[in-house]
């Protein structure tokens, strides 16, 4: 399958909620790359060229409500950008 396929599949793909959990039961996992490995500017790793991390790879805990979808959003901007 080539890539203009794969584009296509994952643009049409839909998931529909039918229900919530409690904000008791909200985690964020934690472990992954170490942040001391990582060049913030760029999100570069600093053990391997051209190896860029974004997201929950990252070794960060932040309170729930947010806080980590900002984090991945930022740190995917830099990585993708990079």
């Amino acid at each position: 399958m080539d890539r203009k396929n794969i584009i296509s599949l994952l643009k049409r793909f839909s998931l529909t909620v039918k229900s919530y959990r409690p904000l008791e039961e909200a985690i964020v996992t934690s472990g992954g790359v170490d942040v001391k490995e990582i060049e913030p500017k760029t999100m570069e790793s600093k053990l391997i060229k051209g190896l860029y991390f974004a997201g929950e790879v990252i070794d960060v805990d932040c309170y729930t409500g947010g806080f980590n979808l900002q984090t991945a959003f930022c740190t995917g901007v830099l990585a993708g950008e990079n």
